[in-house]
């Protein structure tokens, strides 16, 4: 892991010096706030993606950026109807962690592969978003609401100190320093052999469905926090956004390799590059084209680099 990491630092830099190359904008602290409001958004989207992607199976959720949309949504529209804000969001934490409950129950209990199962489930959540608003915003929140991912603390927005940061060490602490974070791994290793030393595979990738969708219940607050509405599409796209930097951090996608460290990283090179992009006029096609192109070397280097670390291993051995 040690190579992936300097690799991403390597790029982490290289898209700096893109955008500031590109647009003499792009270092100034308007564009860097912008990025800082962005980042916990997909950065907690993704580390729920490598929560997943690390426990095997192999397990992806595809319906995390609509199960975000799906969310703020009735978030949005129980405070219409005279909900409390606060409650609301409570309610729609529940509902974000049943929607990840239904993927659970059929990836783990009916054994549709998650592939397909969760993108069955994108299609109803972001159809029923739809359906529900005719495609039409949901407006009105309290202008307080919008200190989460408006305010600032030393220039940085609140939500980067109140969910982001303690997210990610939170996860960090849970794969690195916990019994439950070495089951994972072990479930993403060897299942079987999980199994046989005691470890409830099943049970463990439930419940890990369960908190993506919890997570992106609190990525549909930090959202709408932000643009103090709630719109059907506010998630599309999240679910590959949050697969690629999964991916580009170093997790596997058939599990038992990957860190928190690796998607946090990655998370801060996908949101700088596309700015440098958005700000240097490129056109949102060229800006998907080039994350794609930026996932795939990334991945062919740490491969042509993990190959050479072995192959000096086998002429030292």
């Amino acid at each position: 892991m040690h190579q992936r990491f300097l690799l991403l630092v390597g790029l982490l830099a290289a898209a700096i010096l893109l955008g500031a190359v590109l647009s003499p904008s792009f270092l100034q602290v308007s564009t860097v706030a912008y990025l800082l409001q962005y980042v916990p958004v997909l950065g907690v989207l993704g580390m729920a993606q490598t929560l997943v992607m690390l426990s095997g199976g192999p397990g992806i959720d595809l319906s995390i950026g609509a199960i975000m949309s799906l969310v703020g949504l009735a978030i949005a529209a129980l405070f219409s109807a005279g909900v409390p804000l606060g409650f609301a969001c409570l309610i729609g934490l529940a509902l974000g962690t049943g929607l990840g409950a239904v993927n659970a129950v059929l990836i783990c209990v009916l054994q549709v592969p998650s592939l397909m199962a969760t993108l069955a489930t994108m299609f109803a959540y972001s159809g029923l978003a739809l359906a529900l608003t005719g495609g039409t915003p949901i407006g009105g929140l309290p202008e307080w609401f919008g200190m989460l991912a408006q305010g600032r603390v030393l220039g940085v927005p609140v939500h980067m100190w109140v969910i982001f940061i303690p997210m990610a060490v939170v996860f960090h602490i849970l794969l690195s320093q916990t019994r439950i974070g070495s089951h994972i791994y072990s479930a993403g290793n060897d299942e079987r052999a999980a199994f046989l030393s005691g470890v409830r595979v099943w049970r463990l990738r439930f419940a890990l469905y369960c908190l993506s969708g919890a997570v992106a219940a609190v990525a549909a607050i930090m959202t709408l926090s932000w643009f103090q509405a709630a719109r059907p599409d506010a998630g599309d796209g999240m679910e590959l956004l949050s697969v690629t930097v999964a991916v580009l951090g170093g997790t596997h996608i058939f599990g038992g390799i990957g860190r928190i460290s690796g998607t946090v990283l990655a998370v801060l090179i996908v949101t700088t590059l596309q700015a440098a992009l958005q700000l240097a006029n490129i056109s949102q096609a060229w800006q998907l084209a080039a994350i794609g192109v930026l996932l795939i070397g990334s991945v062919m280097t740490d491969n042509a680099i993990g190959a050479r670390i072995k192959a000096r291993l086998r002429q030292r051995g």
